[in-house]
């Protein structure tokens, strides 16, 4: 069993990447990779041979990849926290879609899970004010983004 604790981020991408292409085709070839991540076949043969080890992937050289059920886990939890980051960015923060797609790419990786559960417990709760009566922002459309931020002044020393 793998030591999914210690997978780097380039690990998770290429997890990432086979999840997505499994999930347009049922399997993954290396060129499939390849493309996907913008990188040499030679590389992602090597990556996929220690994700192999790691019995998170089916692989063997010239034949399909596949996540095994392990690695089917580790995927979609890391697809989990790029959903909710990208969809909090865009729908609580009002940042531009492509912005929110490629911070939330970088965030998957690094964000803790006792951070992220808080982020999932602040959005939940964020949605019911919304949805609230008795929240003053009901049906209004406001985000927090349209909330300006306070200026900042030069401290006097």
């Amino acid at each position: 069993m793998a030591d999914v604790a210690r997978l780097t981020e380039s690990m998770e991408m290429y997890l990432k990447a086979i999840y997505l292409i499994e999930q347009r085709k049922r399997a993954a070839r290396v060129t499939d990779i390849a493309h996907e991540l913008g990188v040499i076949p030679s590389s992602v043969s090597a990556a996929l041979r220690t994700l192999s080890k790691l019995d998170l992937i089916n692989y063997t050289p010239y034949d399909i990849v596949t996540l095994t059920p392990q690695g089917l886990d580790v995927a979609e939890q890391i697809m989990r926290k790029y959903d909710a980051l990208r969809g909090f960015f865009i729908k609580v923060l009002g940042v531009e879609e492509s912005i929110a797609e490629s911070e939330a790419c970088q965030m998957e990786h690094r964000i803790s899970d006792v951070v992220f559960d808080r982020l999932l417990s602040f959005v939940q709760c964020y949605e019911q004010c919304l949805m609230s009566v008795s929240c003053g922002m009901r049906g209004s459309g406001t985000s927090v983004a349209a909330v300006k931020p306070v200026a900042r002044t030069a401290r006097s020393t």
